[in-house]
């Protein structure tokens, strides 16, 4: 190869010698002696040196095969060889080198090898007659540079390749040498390949209709220019199938020549009318010329096949599975050709039923009697024809009803459908409690049956509910379609505004004109509670008051689970509670059971305020489906008491000392006092010095009178201080009054002071 540098390879006895006992059988025997050089091509010897060469030093390697052995091409075009390289058992071996010789006197020459690899000592092309490649480690697929994958050639793991051609006709002598095999028999294949000016093309397989006839040409002409070549021999041959001969000559087997255009033409008739695939071999063989002493030679061999078809035809016919007496029944017939070639004079017939009355049809057919038949001429291939056919129904049963068809070639198809006629009819029942309060839902159960023997249709029950009642669930129900003995469930829930006796009235209907109703009453009652409550209007802080309590019952039904409860009201304190009354978390409450219609029950419930103001107390009764409250209002009130209290600080005194008087105003009562008037009487030993205190003092004479105190709250205290001088030795009283708006009458206290010389 051109640019290539050949390396010398040396390889030792011991090496050589080795080799066969390390080696790998998917190694290369000659592994040792290039490896691990790359780069470039590095020609190299088959076989080890010396000892080794006279040795199997490749164990693995048995066998040799190359394909094709012997093969037809034309001229200009490239021929690839494979030639594959297996061990004892039939596998192929990877790494193994074989070597390609064309026999000197051959035409033709080596275009490329195999040159997979980039180890030094991959494939290599020597010159146009020798080349050396090694089988691969993996698969690979030789593109042929064009767009069409059919002609890729696929290389497999443990095979190699060589391509050849030849500009010229003549025969090409090919050595495939694979020299790790030790058996001389064994590791040569001798391949020819016959090279011609030829290009030829083999007829196509083809399909025809049963009964014609089909011609089937050869074409064989020059590779080089195109040019038609006339005079070649072609044999053609029917291999199997149904019965048929070759024209000219009537035979299975007929030998013919190209004519001037290139074409051999032959003409294949059936002898009988009959569905198959006819199979032919065709050879083609170049003529013997004695005057440039070329012999008759085999070009190639092909093969092609004519596949006969025939018309087919198939009914499907569908009808009305169920019908009311007196209903429309309609019946569809389809005609089919599901093959590729018309089917000719296609008629269908009818045989309608007794009890199915024949009205008309799609297209129109010919009736006589129950019997009915179409004349569908042509049905193309692949096509359809449809028949509809509208007829009535006059009796209960069940009716069966067939279609037969006919056409050309003995064709022929029936299928047959039923149509059960019945005599449905409908029953309803409908269930409702008796008694209910206003506040129960009112459950209705529908079921609709049919009674009848055939399926009743188009099922429709609608529920009209009676003014006063009003329901969230639809009122009309589409059942659809009930079987015989079959029945739905429908529930409906209702409620009633107000009492009263309600008749509910539901409707089921169906095709045909079934119908059906029934009807239930409902009484619907409501217990009414009504509360009273009395008590007293008025009590002063922390005073008991007592009250009483009466839950009525003035419905007309029982007013069940009564529950009597009265909150205790802020600033009030729980005392007690009759009849089994409970006091818990600030609520008194009295479970008083079931309260007939008109009865009543009565409690009592004691309660202390605690704090001034109105207090408003309200007592709820609850049971199922009733409530009331009644509620009460006291007034809560307080009461002024007022304490007057005098002492004197230094008693006794002497003559000329002053004396203070400490008053003191303490209100121990509940409510506020007003106008509180202090005023002090001196007596004649005393004379009047100062006073102070919450109101300013006027003295006039032994009369000391302070202005008076706007208010003084519950639990208050208000202080006064008058300052006199003892002016005489005695045993004296000072007088206090003190006057209010809540007391009535004077307060007077006095407070004895000895003064002394």
């Amino acid at each position: 190869m051109n640019g290539t540098r050949v390396r010398p390879i040396v390889v030792g006895m011991v090496a050589a010698a080795g080799l066969a006992a390390m080696g790998c059988k998917h190694h290369p025997p000659h592994k040792f002696g290039v490896w691990p050089y790359g780069g470039d091509i590095q020609f190299s010897h088959a076989k080890p040196p010396e000892g080794g060469y006279y040795k199997n030093w490749d164990p693995y390697a048995i066998t040799l095969e190359v394909t094709p052995v012997e093969d037809v091409n034309p001229v200009r075009t490239q021929h690839v060889l494979i030639a594959t390289v297996k061990d004892k058992n039939g596998k192929p071996l990877n790494n193994r080198r074989v070597e390609w010789i064309i026999s000197e006197g051959s035409v033709g020459d080596i275009v490329e090898v195999d040159e997979s690899g980039w180890r030094a000592s991959r494939g290599y092309k020597v010159d146009n007659h020798y080349a050396v490649t090694h089988t691969n480690n993996y698969d690979h697929v030789l593109d042929r540079g064009n767009d069409d994958p059919s002609d890729d050639i696929h290389i497999d793991d443990g095979q190699t390749w060589c391509v050849i051609t030849s500009p010229i006709e003549g025969d090409t002598y090919i050595t495939v040498y694979a020299p790790g095999i030790y058996d001389w028999s064994k590791h040569k294949v001798f391949v020819v390949k016959h090279w011609y000016d030829l290009k030829w093309e083999f007829p196509p397989p083809a399909t025809n209709p049963i009964g014609t006839s089909h011609n089937f040409s050869t074409l064989v002409a020059k590779y080089s220019d195109g040019s038609p070549l006339s005079g070649y021999i072609v044999t053609y041959k029917i291999l199997d199938g149904p019965p048929a001969t070759l024209e000219p000559g009537g035979q299975s087997e007929v030998t013919v020549q190209t004519d001037a255009s290139g074409m051999a033409n032959v003409t294949l008739r059936q002898t009988q009318p009959m569905e198959g695939t006819n199979n032919l071999q065709i050879d083609i063989w170049r003529p013997e010329n004695v005057q440039c002493c070329k012999p008759g030679a085999h070009i190639a061999t092909g093969y092609t096949s004519k596949t006969w078809i025939g018309p087919k035809i198939a009914i499907d016919k569908s009808c009305t599975p169920s019908a009311l007496v007196g209903d429309t029944v309609t019946y569809t017939i389809n005609v089919t050709n599901p093959s590729q070639v018309d089917a000719t004079n296609v008629v269908v017939s009818d045989a309608i039923p007794d009890g199915i009355h024949y009205v008309s049809s799609t297209p129109a057919g010919q009736a006589s009697g129950q019997n009915v038949t179409w004349s569908l001429g042509t049905v193309p291939a692949s096509g359809s024809a449809s028949i509809t056919v509208q007829a009535k129904a006059t009796r209960v049963g069940r009716f069966e009803n067939c279609a037969d068809v006919r056409a050309d070639h003995n064709l022929s198809g029936r299928d047959c459908c039923d149509t059960v006629v019945t005599s449905p009819k409908l029953a309803i029942e409908k269930r409702c409690p008796t008694e209910v309060t206003t506040c129960d839902n009112i459950e209705y159960v529908i079921v609709v049956r049919n009674t009848g023997d055939g399926p009743a249709t188009n099922v429709q029950v609608t529920d009209t509910l009676p003014a006063g009642l009003t329901s969230s669930s639809g009122l009309t129900t589409n059942v659809g379609t009930l079987g015989p003995g079959e029945s739905r469930e429908i529930r409906i829930t209702a409620k009633a505004a107000s009492p009263g006796k309600y008749d509910n009235r539901v409707v089921a209907t169906g095709a045909g004109g079934l119908t059906a109703e029934a009807t239930c009453s409902t009484t619907v009652r409501q217990p009414v509670l009504t509360v009273t409550k009395t008590g007293p209007a008025k009590r002063y802080i922390n005073r008991p008051a007592s009250y009483e309590i009466t839950v009525s019952n003035t419905g007309d039904f029982a007013a069940q689970d009564t529950v009597l409860t009265d909150p205790v009201p802020a600033g009030n304190t729980f005392v007690s509670a009759s009849d089994g009354g409970t006091h818990s978390g600030g609520t008194v409450t009295w479970r008083l059971g079931t309260i007939e219609p008109g009865g009543s029950k009565r409690v009592s419930l004691t309660l202390t305020p605690t704090v001034l103001g109105t207090v408003t107390n309200t007592a709820r009764a609850v049971a199922i489906c009733a409530e009331a409250q009644a509620s009460t209002q006291l007034a809560v009130e307080g009461i002024a008491a007022i304490l007057l209290e005098v002492i004197d600080v230094a008693d006794p005194i002497e003559v000329g000392a002053n004396e203070t008087y400490e008053i003191t105003v303490t209100n121990q009562g509940s409510a506020v006092d007003t106008n509180i008037v202090i005023e002090c009487t001196l007596p004649p030993e005393q004379d009047y010095v100062s006073g102070s205190g919450p109101t300013n003092p006027t003295a006039a004479g032994k009369v000391v009178r302070f202005a008076p105190l706007a208010s003084l709250p519950p639990k208050a205290k208000a202080t006064w201080k008058v300052v006199v001088k003892g002016t005489a030795v005695g045993d004296v009283r000072f007088g206090v009054k003190m006057t209010s708006d809540v007391i009535t009458s004077p307060v007077e206290e006095t407070e004895s002071t000895h003064i002394y010389e």
